[in-house]
């Protein structure tokens, strides 16, 4: 994980997650950088602002960035939804994996044959929360490659023989994820967060999609891939007007599909970590959680750059006690994960299993450091600077900006955000780091997992049994 304030917005942290106080909706002052970056009142890079932020009447949001840094154009676009019974992802990940596999009206090889003509790539994915394609052409030809997505989204070849291959290697692959540590440790934390239901959701089922027919998905289909509520970005080198006219042209018949209620981010459980047993493993999973601030509050930058002090960056404490010092951990790192309405503080170690009771020791030491010695000056403007140099470093090229604009607008923020971060940033004082820093960082308010043999938390395990570990 990287505590980079700015790597992988819309997941952890990115100073863009990934998750202030943000503006919304188009550009309203009407100016734009032109795809460069310019300077703000205090000298940091700024992202360019998106030209065109609209909405067509089927409900499809449209952004559009000019960033002319070489003639190719960015494709995101996004479609919202909820799962909301167990094992429902792997169904939308299975539509996914078919998505570019032909449409009604050409096959596989025709529609690549079609995609590789224009200079065109295009992929496509879903997790529990949404369908994403992402892609790119060249810039001349962006509206027949816009048409080809708008054709598959529309109407995908959903028959038999497409379907029957892709099911079989979804159903191995989910099967064969669920065994590796990662996936094990990712799990037992969701279900310690939020409960076995709510994290059931959110685990894709083996079985689901073995058992998945045309039928089923084409039902999923008509009920879920739906223009209201999808945004398309596009970044790099276009003319608004025309790539508007462009969008207009190929999804102005996209049906608004069904009203979607999503579901309530549920209660944060909380308690001690649990130990989850790996018998035999050499090295231990520690991943630790905690309800945060979402992207929409207005203290939500102070609260990243307490977390960038914590353990967000390489400079940081938890880095410096931790891998630098004691060389317990060779993967470590906190951030913020943001979802629709919600955030996370986390905080992650992989470390060798007979450094588990000590690196967890050093964790919960230097949580509590937090309040007792909050964020000096200036460990407060390194990691204002960190934040504001990575995010345009991040953003730096038509692709990253994409993304970012994509995965940011999935979570409720503005168009704006990314442009105006530095600003948030520098408008932190020192006393509101220092309230995040006391607010957040109470080792008993971080819930969470540790996977490991159970030799290596045995000191730790509440009266010598049992699952609940001391922190």
């Amino acid at each position: 994980m990287s505590g980079a304030g700015a790597n992988a917005p819309g997941t952890y942290s990115s100073g863009a997650d990934s998750q202030g106080t943000y503006g919304s909706g188009a550009n309203p002052s009407g100016t734009k950088a032109s795809g460069a970056y310019g300077s703000g009142a205090y000298g940091e890079p700024r992202l360019p602002l998106p030209d065109l932020d609209t909405t067509l009447p089927n409900g499809l949001r449209v952004v559009l960035c000019s960033a002319p840094v070489v003639p190719l154009v960015e494709i995101r676009l996004t479609v919202p939804y909820a799962a909301t019974g167990p094992g429902e992802v792997a169904l939308r990940q299975l539509l996914a994996g078919i998505l570019l596999q032909g449409t009604t009206h050409r096959d596989a090889d025709a529609f690549d044959t079609a995609l590789a003509t224009h200079g065109a790539a295009l992929d496509a994915g879903a997790d529990a929360r949404r369908f994403t394609v992402t892609g790119h052409t060249l810039a001349d030809s962006l509206p027949a490659v816009l048409a080809l997505l708008a054709e598959t989204v529309l109407g995908p070849r959903l028959t038999e023989d497409v379907v029957a291959p892709e099911r079989t290697r979804l159903a191995r692959r989910i099967e064969l994820s669920s065994h590796q540590p990662a996936a094990v440790a990712q799990q037992a934390l969701l279900r310690r967060r939020y409960g076995e239901e709510f994290a059931a959701r959110l685990r894709p089922a083996p079985q689901l999609a073995a058992a998945c027919t045309p039928e089923d998905l084409g039902e999923l289909h008509a009920r879920q891939l739906g223009a209201d509520g999808a945004v398309l970005v596009l970044v790099g080198d276009l003319r608004p007007d025309d790539a508007l006219a462009a969008v207009g042209e190929a999804f102005g018949a996209w049906h608004r599909g069904e009203a979607d209620d999503v579901p309530q981010q549920p209660p944060f459980l909380g308690g001690p970590p649990l130990w989850v047993d790996r018998p035999g493993a050499v090295q231990s999973m520690i991943r630790l959680a905690t309800p945060a601030l979402p992207r929409t509050d207005p203290g939500y930058p102070a609260l990243h750059l307490a977390q960038l002090v914590f353990g967000g960056s390489f400079a940081s404490r938890l880095v410096a006690h931790l891998r630098e010092e004691k060389g317990y951990a060779y993967q470590l790192g906190s951030g913020m994960e943001s979802v629709p309405g919600a955030s996370t503080l986390m905080i992650e170690a992989d470390t060798a299993a007979e450094h588990t009771v000590a690196a967890l020791a050093v964790i919960r030491d230097e949580l509590a450091r937090m309040a007792a010695e909050p964020p000096s000056e200036r460990e407060v403007d390194a990691a204002r600077s960190y934040a504001i140099g990575s995010i345009a470093t991040a953003m730096s090229s038509p692709a990253s900006l994409a993304s970012g604009l994509s995965n940011l607008l999935h979570i409720g923020v503005g168009t704006d955000w990314l442009h105006g971060w530095g600003s948030l940033l520098n408008g932190v004082t020192y006393e509101a780091v220092t309230d995040a820093a006391r607010r957040f960082f109470r080792p008993t308010a971080f819930t969470g997992v540790v996977l490991a043999d159970e030799s290596a938390v045995a000191p730790l395990r509440r009266d010598g049994t049992g699952a609940e570990l001391d922190f």
